[in-house]
């Protein structure tokens, strides 16, 4: 079923993935620190992380696909502008404060939370800025890319 091979390439490609998430997960730790976060034990840190990282990433695709999708039907006119940053700050700082109110043993300041997502906001929306924009529902490309979706 699984060769040797297969398994090392996977656990290579997990080990990546992981390395990056806890690196980025650490800088994200010394930021909430430095703003305010108390925690009762490693373990609920731990938990905290987790608990964040499981749940940022799909918010995530959907404060990126959410303008993306706009723009391609012309209701804004940049899927890299203030609605992304506002999606992104939003959405960070309303599952920063979920998590603060259901986990007892953490506990974050709410400016600090405001802060952080302010933060995350920016260093998004500079990441996204060399991202190039999704074709528009009446464009040649989108077109083509229907065409090859709908093969009739």
């Amino acid at each position: 079923m699984f060769t040797i091979s297969s398994i090392k390439t996977i656990v290579i490609c997990l080990s990546i993935v992981l390395i990056f998430l806890l690196g980025i997960s650490f800088f994200e730790l010394m930021v909430l620190r430095l703003l305010g976060l108390q925690y009762a034990s490693i373990g609920s840190l731990v938990f905290f992380f987790v608990f964040y990282l499981v749940l940022e990433i799909p918010l995530s695709l959907l404060s990126n696909a959410i303008p993306k999708a706009l723009y391609s039907v012309g209701i804004i006119r940049s899927s890299k502008g203030l609605l992304s940053f506002l999606l992104d700050t939003g959405l960070t700082l309303i599952l920063i404060q979920l998590l603060d109110k259901f986990m007892v043993d953490i506990k974050i300041e709410w400016q600090g939370v405001i802060i952080f997502s302010i933060i995350t906001g920016m260093i998004s929306w500079i990441l996204k800025e060399n991202d190039e924009e999704p074709p528009k529902i009446d464009s040649e490309e989108f077109k083509k890319i229907e065409k090859r979706m709908n093969p009739k």
